[in-house]
């Protein structure tokens, strides 16, 4: 038979993800979509924290956060454009209101404290090894601050697997699971934006290598080879459709879930679908 896909070979995980285990989520877009799909899954899922975040810098300072007891205090935001922002966040997180963006913040925060208590798995979503320095700081985000206030630099494969070591000592005796978003950054241009994949590739190898409670998932590479047709990406010719993440998806489970546990997530998942249905008309 002819085959028009070069498929991706994954082995099973010998660890399993299952429904009784608390599952955190962190990086870039791509985590969101995993945690939607878990979320429907019945599975208890808390997705980014500190919002979007790209690149492994940043991720590494939400880590060290959740295992702080400080809290985020007023002289750490910073206004633009007319909204309060903390750099080390999301947009998502910016408000008017200088109080009301630090409350979000703090509660977003003090609760993933409390779900981390328990959490059995961390998935971890690398996009970026381009980082912004702001007064000798990397930040999470720009919010829109002129360019010409930051340094941008590509962090080295080294920088990168030392990140990564610093945020596994963090967690602890968590099962991490390490991905590279498949998403390219267009904006750091394609050819930087491939180097900038190589450079996670090779710090996630090596670090996943040398720590037996990491795993490694190719989503990226699922993304490249097995769906590399246009007809998988959006309208913007950069963003997966929502049938190449389901794909990414299936895959996902075929690795990390037993028969049992996919089949409990896909009944959660038609009873969350029906929930969701609203009729045209009431009588």
């Amino acid at each position: 038979m002819i085959s028009f896909t070069t498929p991706i070979q994954i082995t099973p995980s010998a660890e399993k993800i299952d429904h009784t285990q608390g599952i955190l989520s962190v990086g870039s877009c791509f985590a969101d979509n995993i945690a939607l799909r878990m979320r429907d899954g019945g599975f208890n899922v808390y997705s980014n924290p500190f919002g979007t975040l790209y690149n492994p810098a940043s991720i590494n300072t939400c880590i060290q956060w959740m295992n702080s007891a400080d809290l985020f205090s007023e002289d750490m935001l910073v206004q633009q454009d007319g909204l309060w922002h903390s750099m080390l966040h999301h947009g998502s997180f910016s408000n008017p209101e200088r109080g009301i963006c630090l409350d979000n913040i703090n509660r977003a925060l003090e609760a993933t404290r409390r779900f981390m208590h328990d959490a059995h798995w961390v998935i971890i979503t690398l996009g970026t090894a381009w980082v912004y320095e702001l007064d000798g700081k990397i930040v999470g985000n720009c919010h829109k601050i002129p360019a010409n206030r930051f340094d941008r630099r590509r962090l080295t494969v080294d920088e990168v697997t030392a990140l990564l070591e610093q945020t596994i000592q963090q967690l602890g005796q968590k099962h991490i699971l390490l991905t590279v978003s498949p998403i390219r950054h267009k904006g750091d241009g394609m050819h930087e934006n491939q180097l900038s994949k190589a450079t996670l590739l090779l710090a996630v190898d090596s670090v996943v290598k040398l720590h037996p409670s990491c795993c490694y998932f190719p989503s990226y590479e699922i993304m490249m080879d097995e769906l590399r047709d246009y007809r998988f990406t959006a309208a913007d010719m950069i963003h997966p459709t929502d049938t190449a993440v389901d794909y990414i998806w299936q895959r996902f489970q075929d690795t990390f879930f037993t028969p049992q546990t996919r089949e409990y997530a896909a009944q959660q998942h038609r009873l969350s679908l029906r929930q969701a249905h609203r009729p045209l008309h009431t009588f």
